[in-house]
């Protein structure tokens, strides 16, 4: 008896398009379904929730920028006589050069997964949402440990990140654990022109987190019977200490050194280019499917020297 080839398909291999069977012409994602993927990406990450996130239009954008016109502008002046040419002030021009680079992410899937999952109404969103809790990860990690020198891996190698893109201002705490002295270093460490800034926050690893927590809990006042009582948030002069799991532990030395970051974190951008694509394909001798996403990104400081780095903090 002739066999229909058709017919011999199983169901869930056509029910297995759900995952792509809203994208665009050319297998690109539409606007909408591409805030949504960098939703998924941002959520739940201590610094990918506050870093500026945005998107590119070309493969490559300048944003130009304003930097400074200096410590002073105003000075005395003198009925019908110019500013002398010490006394004229002129702004820093300079801009922020993001070149995205493709990424690549593979995910191979047996046939009987499908068998589970296809038929249920969310495997769609099931499959994005698995693919997020991992990328989301991966995007924090380049933030923070990009280094076009020294990366861990070659996706780390992509960029500089936000150890190794601060070199401007730097304080070396000398192999020392977090203490409120470190604290007051790194802060006076700020170029004067840029401590008002809004949003200053700082930023280090779990075990200089808890060695600073310990010295405010230790104390006789009130301020160390909080933290005895489990004070949710750390501050110091009324600026956040975040605890965050991927910054380095194994800098300096000995291998056990952190860093301290002071800065605000909007300036700080990772950019994705728009034509993300997700693509899907049935590999009929090895029975496995296998969903891809491409991408383009970027990173940069948007302007570096308004950001600080302390370095020789215990870290493990």
């Amino acid at each position: 008896m002739t066999e229909n080839r058709n017919l011999r398909t199983p169901v869930y291999v056509t029910k297995a398009d759900m995952a792509v069977a809203d994208l665009a012409a050319g297998g690109a994602l539409v606007r909408d379904q591409l805030k949504k993927f960098l939703l998924i990406q941002i959520v739940g990450q201590v610094l990918m929730q506050r870093i500026r996130v945005t998107t590119m239009s070309r493969e490559q954008q300048e944003i130009p920028k304003m930097t400074t016109f200096g410590n002073q502008v105003w000075y005395p002046g003198t009925e019908s006589q110019a500013l002398t040419l010490a006394e004229r002030s002129q702004p820093g021009f300079d801009q922020v050069i993001l070149t995205s680079t493709e990424i690549v992410c593979q995910v191979d899937f047996p046939r009987y997964v499908l068998k589970a999952q296809v038929e249920g109404a969310n495997f769609k969103n099931t499959m994005i949402g698995y693919l997020g809790l991992h990328t989301k990860r991966d995007f924090e990690n380049l933030v923070i440990n990009g280094d076009t020198v020294g990366g861990a891996t070659t996706f780390l190698q992509l960029f500089n990140g936000i150890v190794a893109g601060t070199t401007t201002n730097t304080y070396a705490a000398g192999a020392v654990a977090l203490s409120s002295d470190v604290m007051r270093n790194t802060r006076l460490t700020m170029p004067q022109e840029f401590k008002s800034q809004q949003n200053l926050e700082y930023y280090t690893n779990d075990v200089a987190w808890a060695a600073l927590d310990d010295e405010y809990a230790a104390r006789g006042t009130p301020l160390g019977d909080t933290h005895q009582s489990k004070m949710p948030t750390l501050y110091y002069k009324g600026k956040p200490v975040h605890e965050v799991d991927l910054f380095p532990s194994t800098l300096g030395v000995g291998g056990n050194e952190t860093v301290v970051q002071y800065m605000n974190p909007k300036n700080f951008i990772l950019a994705f280019h728009e034509n993300v694509e997700m693509q899907s394909e049935y590999n009929i001798r090895e029975r496995v499917w296998t969903v891809v996403l491409t991408a383009r990104v970027a990173q940069a400081f948007e302007h570096e020297p308004m950001a600080v780095q302390s370095t020789g903090v215990v870290g493990t």
